[in-house]
């Protein structure tokens, strides 16, 4: 019996869904994840199973291995995933590639996986194995911003909306599953960045997922069709996070900080090389950034770059308007207010030394 079902408007989409009546089996999934946005769709899903375990049987929990970080490459630290199903009590396995991966699925007879910001293609031999395929969340309305970066590009392009997407698992591909529940459009505040958006839209796709087993919308699917085009989101380069004042705009210059978190400039500094002053370009990190109304006031910063210390923090001039920065970190230095970074400027660059960033 095929049933229609409208989904409200709200956290999940308005689009017309046929869901399926029939009965499943009792699910036994395999959960890939790695970090805190994967862990919200963990939480919900097992939250689910407590109260219905006629219909998830058994939930295995897959992240990749232990390895030593640090400085020293002395310091062992789980994924968060692997930290939240220690503390669950979850069966927890280990693989790094796709050979272990589907090692795994000729081990043990999963009928479902789900993959959530595993940052790996599933083998499709591995989504064969299992009866009901594979699910994926992904944070964006597909198929706009397929990739691994949808919520950071949705803030760098200063979006007013995104969503939240489960689609089945593509053998090949990301993100180019058949999509079965898809938020409607969430709006993006002006207050909100990445760790922000990666907090709500975690606990969306979570609910999501778990709308998506509540109605088994994984047994035979039915794509829906959306309007949004495809583009892409791919893994955001450093070099990024370099700010051009001659170039940026300072809402640009908020939603780069917004999206990608400490940013970096430059400035020319006097220094002594084989006994000889020379004039080097250093690194400057530049945290806590906020967009600044410029008025005819600040007639001092002429050009973009320019900086002076106001009663907020240091104001930066942009190409238009100013951005306002309240920690800063030069070069081998320690991070510090924008008081003792004016105050002692002339001590760490050098005497008659412009205040101003370069590109």
């Amino acid at each position: 019996m095929i049933t229609p079902i409208y989904l409200c408007r709200g956290a999940f989409s308005h689009y017309r869904r046929y869901i399926s009546q029939s009965t499943h089996d009792p699910l036994k999934i395999a959960f890939f994840g790695s970090d805190n946005f994967s862990v919200a769709s963990l939480n919900k899903l097992i939250q689910y199973q407590k109260k219905n375990p006629d219909k998830v049987d058994s939930v295995h929990v897959i992240t990749r291995s232990l390895k030593p970080q640090g400085r020293y490459m002395k310091t062992v630290q789980d994924l968060p995933v692997g930290k939240f199903a220690s503390q669950q009590g979850l069966s927890i396995m280990r693989a790094d590639t796709s050979q272990e991966i589907t090692q795994l699925s000729e081990q043990y007879l999963f009928n479902l996986v789900i993959a959530v910001s595993y940052g790996r293609l599933i083998p499709s031999t591995f989504i064969q194995h299992c009866k009901y395929g594979g699910l994926n969340v992904h944070p964006s309305l597909l198929p706009k911003y397929s990739g691994s970066s949808p919520l950071q590009y949705a803030l760098l392009n200063d979006d007013k909306f995104t969503g939240c997407t489960v689609q089945t698992l593509h053998p090949t591909k990301f993100d180019h599953g058949d999509i079965i529940i898809q938020s409607s459009e969430i709006p993006i505040l002006d207050d909100d960045n990445s760790v922000s958006l990666f907090k709500k839209f975690g606990e969306i796709g979570g609910d999501l997922l778990v709308k998506s087993i509540d109605q088994g919308l994984f047994v035979n699917p039915t794509p829906i069709e959306n309007n949004y085009t495809r583009s892409m989101a791919p893994k955001i380069p450093k070099a990024r996070l370099q700010v051009f004042w001659n170039k940026y705009l300072a809402r640009e210059i908020k939603r780069l900080y917004d999206a990608l978190g400490p940013i970096f400039t430059f400035l020319n500094v006097n220094v002594i090389r084989k006994r000889k002053q020379i004039c080097e370009k250093q690194r400057v990190i530049l945290s806590c950034v906020k967009e600044y109304h410029l008025t005819d006031s600040f007639e001092q910063l002429k050009e973009p770059g320019d900086f002076l210390l106001v009663e907020e923090g240091l104001l930066v001039k942009a190409k238009k308007g100013g951005v306002l920065v309240e920690r800063i970190k030069m070069q081998a230095q320690e991070e510090e207010s924008p008081e003792k970074f004016i105050g002692t400027y002339s001590k760490k660059v050098g005497p008659d030394m412009p205040k101003h960033f370069i590109n």
